[in-house]
């Protein structure tokens, strides 16, 4: 039996058909077996056919009902915990399958090709003694149900501080599922954990609540906040109520605050540009996940050491602590300090503001007041999410009445300034992230096409205005692997310019001539004529 056909779908499928004494072990081997001789590729129907025609089981209908619900149990938990082909319990080790006595007859071939087989995620659940070094001895949490609230506390600080000591984004503690954490954009399944009961998940989740906190949440059943264990280590939050309990998932807030040009800008010196402006609109956007909050961050930071104003910002929740430099910095909370983001701007033109940061552009009255903002002689700063510089347009249009998309037009064409639309991906060693990053400046070529509703040729703009600081979010993709950080076939799936891929084909072609001479070198240098193998 080749352990590489055994994906997360089959591997869940044969725990519960083992469990409940439908199948043994030994029959979900011989099954296997019997499938792979004749060179087909295993799938959960395929086992229920043999099974079926061998006379193994009689309960079709049960294996079926356990076929839907180990797909949903393999989507979520990545593979079992146990499985019934490694006697370590542990899915991702080499399985010693007893041998059977006797071979089902293989199943008649299907008239279509078999799905290919589910590939091996890096999230599946690993025990410890497999794990890497990174993923051992982090906090249990299997004995939170027992934990009064202060206990609870205390363990989910540990988890947090640990989390962030190994560099993880996020990280996700949510009832009926194994704790996890995200690192470097990854899904990864905290070892040595159990499922986590709904008590578990309540005590830990509900643990850093106030009591206000605790009555909003019962009562609305979500709750975004910012929890503080000190001012140097914080966390996003938000608490759901879900199917089968309480879960909790908490952003990292880094530390520190990055500079513009640590963020991995190709041109950072351009972005910096935007903060000099006087009055005007800067947006930030990506989908969620993208890095939007530290580039925020970085540009009020860089405004606040470089510039005599004031700066008002409207977050839900704060994020990062912006301290006084140049600049007096005023920070108010959704919820906390304020009703609504119209609310707070409202009051913010009545508050001698300079630079007015907006967390999130979320809905018709906050994208007006940003834009009338930006026209009554301020700097406005806000977030969206949107995939491009053209979507961002098209987003802040489509908010408004019909009757007033012209006037809106001709505002954001005249006060726009910038757009930096971003994302993040793995890195070519799968240890870190890099940005890529869309670029768009307020041109008069720009400010024509969004005045007279043509954002489909935004695109084209920003090509040719590369001289200039512009830059399409392919082109920083063939920029993050001509600098060596994204490897050809991490990139290729982003790229469609036939242009950009030629120019890609060409580099690479460069670049294994250059790494095939020097090896050659290394080799007559050390004197060495062993053949070579390559993959």
């Amino acid at each position: 039996m080749n352990e590489k056909n055994i994906t997360k779908h089959i591997d869940w499928f044969c725990y519960h058909v083992v469990s409940e004494k439908l199948l043994s072990a030994e029959d979900c081997t011989a099954v296997l077996d019997a499938i792979e001789g004749e060179d087909l590729t295993p799938t959960v129907d395929l086992i229920i056919q043999v099974a079926h025609d061998n006379e193994l089981c009689a309960n079709i209908d049960r294996l079926n009902e356990l076929k839907d619900m180990s797909k949903q149990e393999a989507d979520v938990f990545g593979f079992p915990s146990r499985s019934i082909f490694s006697p370590s319990s542990a899915p991702l080790t080499p399985r010693a399958p007893a041998a059977p006595t006797t071979r089902p007859t293989p199943p008649t071939p299907p008239t279509a090709p078999p799905a290919s087989p589910t590939a091996i995620s890096n999230a599946a659940p690993l025990s410890p003694a497999n794990a890497p070094s990174w993923l051992q001895g982090w906090p249990d949490l299997n004995e939170a149900a027992g934990l009064d609230y202060p206990q609870a506390k205390n363990l989910l600080n540990d988890f947090l501080h640990r989390a962030r000591q190994e560099k993880c984004s996020d990280v996700h503690l949510s009832a009926g599922a194994y704790p996890f954490v995200r690192r470097y954009k990854e899904v990864v399944y905290v070892p040595g954990q159990n499922i986590l009961s709904q008590e578990a998940s309540e005590r830990l989740n509900l643990a850093p609540l106030t009591e206000e906190q605790r009555e909003e949440f019962i009562a609305n059943h979500d709750l975004d906040y910012s929890y503080s264990i000190t001012l140097q280590d914080r966390y996003r939050t938000n608490l759901l109520k879900q199917r089968l309990g309480v879960a909790g998932a908490y952003r990292i807030i880094d530390s520190t605050v990055r500079s513009i040009r640590d963020l991995g800008f190709k041109n950072p010196e351009i972005v910096e540009k935007l903060t000099t402006n006087n009055q005007g609109l800067i947006l930030v956007t990506g989908p969620a996940g993208c890095g939007k909050s530290t580039t925020l961050a970085a540009l009020v930071d860089y405004v606040n050491r470089n510039r005599k104003d004031h700066i008002i910002s409207v977050e839900d929740p704060i994020e990062i602590i912006h301290h006084p430099k140049g600049c007096n910095v005023t920070q108010r909370e959704l919820n906390s300090h304020t009703r609504s983001f119209g609310n707070a701007l409202r009051a913010a033109l009545r508050e001698d503001p300079d630079v007015i940061v907006i967390g999130e552009m979320r809905d018709l009255e906050t994208i007006e007041m940003a834009i009338h903002s930006s026209e009554t002689g301020h700097l406005v700063i806000g977030t969206l999410n949107t995939s491009s510089a053209a979507d961002t347009m098209n987003r802040i249009l489509d908010v408004f009445p019909y009757n007033q998309q012209a006037q809106i037009r001709a505002m954001v064409a005249e006060s726009l300034k910038g757009v930096i639309c971003q994302q993040l991906y793995t890195n070519i060693n799968g240890d870190g992230v890099v940005m890529g990053a869309e670029i768009m400046l307020g041109t008069l070529a720009i400010s024509n096409l969004i005045r007279e509703g043509k954002t489909f040729q935004i695109d084209s703009t920003l090509q040719t205005g590369r001289n200039i600081g512009m830059s399409t979010m392919e082109q920083s993709h063939v920029d993050l692997f001509k600098a060596g950080v994204r490897s050809y076939d991490q990139t290729i799936p982003y790229v469609k310019n036939q242009e950009l891929i030629r120019e890609m084909q060409v580099f690479e072609a460069q670049r294994m001539g250059t790494r095939k001479a020097e090896a050659t070198a290394a080799a007559a240098a050390t004197g060495s004529n062993q053949k070579r193998k390559w993959f």
